[in-house]
């Protein structure tokens, strides 16, 4: 009688809880959650960093020919004889010559002979290098131009201007 009440307790005995198997493969599943998430996240932070970066290079990119066109706009006399560097005078700028050029990876402009001011066009965080300068003789009817081309953070970017008189 005795041994079969131990049995009936036993058997009529209802599992609480998780058993180690159970507890160990829930464990490894939490950390199979928790680390890929932290691997997006990481993805998504480094994708974000990467596009900030391309979009400074753009921006910077953007403003170096914007100024070369504005330097270019009504220019009386272009002298593209020291490579890499574009230097012009326009008819009645008071701060003659406007002068372009690449210096340790910015790009710089200097207005004026006396004195210079020279103010960087281009920020410490995109590398501006290969910046030159190209003289396109005149062909009738188009008229003389200069083609300008740049790298930013590695990205290649050219602009042509056409001079009108």
């Amino acid at each position: 009688i005795l041994l079969r009440m131990i049995r009936k307790t036993t058997m009529n005995h209802n599992k609480k809880g998780f058993t180690l198997v159970e507890t160990l493969i829930y464990i490894a599943l939490l950390t199979l959650i928790i680390g890929s998430g932290v691997v997006a996240s990481f993805y998504v932070i480094d994708s974000s960093e990467k596009e900030k970066r391309n979009i400074n290079a753009i921006a910077e990119a953007a403003f170096l020919m914007r100024k070369i066109d504005w330097a270019l706009n009504g220019a009386d006399s272009v002298d593209l004889s020291v490579p890499g560097t574009l230097s012009v005078n326009k008819n009645g700028f008071p701060g003659n010559p406007i002068v372009i050029n690449s210096s340790s990876d910015r790009a710089q402009i200097t207005i004026g002979n006396a004195p210079p001011v020279t103010s960087q066009l281009t920020g410490d965080w995109v590398k501006i290098t290969g910046l030159t300068f190209l003289d396109i003789p005149a062909v009738p009817p188009k008229p003389a131009g200069v083609t300008a081309s740049f790298t930013a953070d590695g990205k290649p970017f050219e602009m042509t201007k056409y001079l009108r008189k």
